[in-house]
């Protein structure tokens, strides 16, 4: 199971910001949402680093110890554009992605398709017609935090999310990620956290 997943966009090459985030909060999954500008294989190598690191301190505990490789999702942003989709080692940029995870199903995108400058409607709409509760996009580099209620045949729910950007916040921001956590029946806390 999934039990912390780190969440970051527009790092515009700065991956060194990156590596800080992982080496901190040591995750289970990764999901980069959009101009990374820099090579995702070296993302990567990093998660698998941080996981040896956090096994080795809890080798005692089975229960504790991080499955390698450490899953990763990388979608593509609008300065992407160069990036040519494929490291040769397998990881490609994705134009969105729709998953199941831990009884929930996240839909994730960069946003810039989705006007996510003028409104988060268009966003909201698309995950609700892939069936996702879970709606993660950057491109601002502002963070947001929301959940809209009551929309769609069945008034469905979407919890809409921006990590804001780990290298180059706008609006006032910090340098941002977010960390969502798990427990056991799928419950999960979002927490904004700022590159120091």
């Amino acid at each position: 199971m999934i039990r912390k997943l780190l969440i970051l966009s527009d790092s515009h090459g700065k991956s060194q910001n990156i590596k800080s985030a992982i080496d901190k909060e040591h995750p289970d999954m990764l999901i980069h949402l959009g101009d990374i500008e820099d090579d995702p294989e070296t993302v990567r190598g990093w998660l698998d680093e941080a996981a040896q690191v956090w096994n080795a301190l809890h080798s005692e505990n089975k229960a504790e110890l991080k499955s390698l490789p450490i899953p990763a999702v990388f979608i593509k942003g609008n300065c992407d554009r160069y990036y040519t989709g494929d490291s040769g080692a397998g990881t490609s940029l994705k134009g969105a992605a729709v998953f199941d995870l831990n009884g929930h199903r996240f839909y994730c995108t960069h946003g810039h398709k989705q006007g996510v400058g003028y409104g988060l409607e268009n966003l909201m709409y698309t995950a609700l017609e892939n069936d996702c509760d879970i709606a993660l996009y950057g491109h601002t580099h502002v963070p947001f935090d929301d959940v809209f209620e009551g929309f769609g045949d069945a008034g469905e729910s979407v919890h809409i999310i921006n990590p804001g950007s780990i290298s180059l916040p706008r609006g006032g921001s910090k340098k941002s990620y977010v960390v969502m956590t798990f427990d056991d029946e799928g419950n999960y806390d979002v927490e904004h956290k700022n590159i120091r």
